[in-house]
């Protein structure tokens, strides 16, 4: 009986401790490509979980010109303002097909990928620290 009971509280932590991975990874990666604090992002629906409880992030419910970054995987409907804004890809489609994305984090195969694109990046004048040159 007791063995029932710790697999539910087993994959509980699994998934928060998941979740926790990729917020001090948000924190770490972005704020040391933008120079301007605090990160004004834009964030789709699955990413607005996950970094809702950040300190290094100032997130606004709707895209305007105040924002520095997208972060997600589905803006298909953007106000004009916002089209031409960098965005963080959450998943390696969105990455290759959005010319705006400058990077990505994601999962393939259960192991996290990090990817930039160095003309989006040299698009927004954006200059990748030496601890990630090796992701490009």
């Amino acid at each position: 009986m007791k063995r029932i009971l710790l697999i539910p509280l087993f994959v509980f932590a699994l998934l928060h401790a998941e979740e926790n991975y990729e917020l001090k990874l948000y924190e770490s990666i972005i704020p040391s490509i933008f120079n301007e604090r605090p990160i004004k992002v834009y964030l789709d629906k699955d990413m607005s979980r996950l970094l809702k409880d950040s300190s290094k992030f100032e997130i606004v419910q709707y895209c305007n010109s105040s924002v520095t970054l997208l972060i997600g995987k589905n803006f298909k409907n953007l106000f004009d303002e916002c089209k031409g804004k960098p965005v963080f890809s959450t998943s390696y489609r969105s990455f290759k097909n959005n010319d705006n994305s400058i990077g990505a984090f994601y999962w393939r195969k259960g192991r996290p990928q990090i990817r930039f694109k160095s003309d989006a990046l040299k698009r927004y004048n954006l200059i990748l620290p030496s601890k990630l040159q090796r992701y490009r």
